[in-house]
């Protein structure tokens, strides 16, 4: 294990936004992280966290070495299943099925972050989700949960509270896998097009209201472009939040309220945040009010 202390979340995360970890661990094996005396938070690529400038208390751990492993799984009957650890890169792990002519998890084409935040919040695009290939996921607790059991639904896995992934089993195939490369590029073509890629930003920052999409309420609520700070609502993608350089943690959270309280007044829409928000804010910033009830018109 190697720790840091007061080690910038600005140096770890997408957004290039955030204070001081307290402790940040990286753990390279299950071992390691039950030899911890305790484990606050999990940063896996930081892709979709905020912290306050201020910093986040406690011991936020990264993982690492075995935590990011993959190993391929070949049935009797034809059918593959991979298990792959926590720590993976989605990217990773999409490189590496495809070397093997091994396809099925093209929907975590251009998801940033890793396979335990994938399943933590049923990761997916227009080409699916996480959790129609999900089997089972391990915890650090020793529990095995099978995807039957778990309530997933839209960006949400449906996890116990506190259960920490340690890694997952997907059921994959080596049967239309020139087709899924063909539909990956054509999403990551249409991606690289109408998204703000060359800025650091966390992606999307709602989930789609049901029937519509985040992107388009904020813009009909004339914030596309609308900044705070160095921290603006993209002019390309109004559902994009990006640092045009040296942005604070506190000008992407203003961002963030005034699209939800906009679109509130504007359609009555109740967004719900895709960003894991984490620490100490300001009540008038975060939570965001739980008014009516989610993407659902008042």
């Amino acid at each position: 294990m190697r720790e840091l202390c007061q080690e910038p979340l600005a140096r770890h995360g997408y957004w290039r936004v955030g204070g001081p970890l307290e402790r940040l661990v990286f753990v390279d094996t299950a071992a390691d992280l039950v030899a911890l005396s305790g484990v606050d938070h999990v940063l896996g690529n930081g892709s979709n966290l905020l912290v306050p400038d201020e910093g986040l208390c406690g011991t936020t751990v990264k993982l690492g070495g075995q935590l990011r492993g993959l190993v391929v799984h070949e049935g009797a009957d034809g059918a593959a299943r991979v298990s792959a650890g926590a720590g993976l890169q989605n990217a990773v792990l999409l490189q590496r099925l495809d070397k093997l002519g091994i396809g099925g998890l093209g929907c975590l084409a251009g998801v940033p972050g890793t396979v335990g935040g994938a399943v933590a919040m049923n990761a997916g695009t227009a080409l699916g989700e996480i959790g129609e290939r999900l089997l089972s996921v391990s915890g650090l607790d020793g529990r095995v949960i099978a995807r039957a059991e778990l309530p997933m639904e839209y960006r949400s896995g449906g996890l116990p509270p506190g259960f920490v992934v340690t890694s997952a089993v997907f059921s994959v195939d080596r049967e239309g896998v020139a087709k899924e490369r063909s539909r990956i590029a054509e999403h990551l073509a249409r991606r690289k097009a109408t998204q703000p890629l060359d800025l650091p930003s966390c992606g999307s920052v709602f989930r789609n209201p049901p029937g519509d999409h985040a992107g388009r309420l904020i813009e009909a609520a004339g914030l596309k472009g609308w900044s705070s700070g160095n921290a603006r609502i993209s002019d390309r993608h109004a559902n994009f939040i990006v640092n045009c350089g040296g942005a604070r943690a506190i000008d992407v959270m203003r961002c963030i309220r005034t699209a939800w309280e906009r679109v509130y007044a504007t359609s009555g829409f109740c967004l719900i945040p895709e960003v894991h928000v984490l620490g100490d804010w300001d009540r008038e910033l975060w939570p965001l009010p739980a008014v009516g009830n989610p993407g659902t018109l008042r």
